[in-house]
């Protein structure tokens, strides 16, 4: 309800009460902001925060075994230390049942010449393994007997 200032009435009783409704409106407008900021960053955090996965003691929960190790095993001050016989590096060879192709790769006769004009010769190879997988076939039999 707006009202103009020629409108207003000079009654102090009347003007102190449409102020104080005013100020009434505008705490609960205030109130209403303030709770809906709160909600808008709480929903900020819930989306964009951090996990509620994450705690600081997490690395703890799966020592179960290795600590039901330790108090089963006895405390000895003089173990001994076995250095550590590692792996090559690498992955071992495919199987010698698996069907092998080799495939080359080699210039052209034509693209053999140098510059200057010699022949080239080869300088070095490389060799690669790669396991290719080929999927299943399905197809339609027709059988006569």
């Amino acid at each position: 309800m707006k009202t103009r200032p020629e409108s207003l009435t000079t009654d102090t009783a009347t003007l102190h009460k449409m102020v104080h409704d005013y100020q009434f409106t505008v705490d609960e407008m205030q109130a209403k902001i303030h709770w809906y900021e709160e909600l808008f960053h709480l929903f900020k955090q819930r989306q964009f925060g951090g996990s509620s996965e994450k705690s600081s003691d997490q690395m703890d929960l799966f020592n179960e075994a290795e600590s039901i190790l330790d108090s089963l095993r006895p405390e000895e001050e003089d173990q001994e230390t076995i250095p550590c016989q590692g792996k090559k590096p690498g992955r071992k060879p495919l199987s010698k049942h698996i069907p092998h192709e080799t495939i080359r790769y080699e210039l052209p006769e034509s693209e053999r010449v140098c510059q200057c004009g010699h022949a080239l010769h080869e300088a070095g190879t490389e060799s690669a393994e790669q396991l290719e997988i080929i999927p299943a076939q399905v197809k339609s039999l027709n059988m006569f007997r």
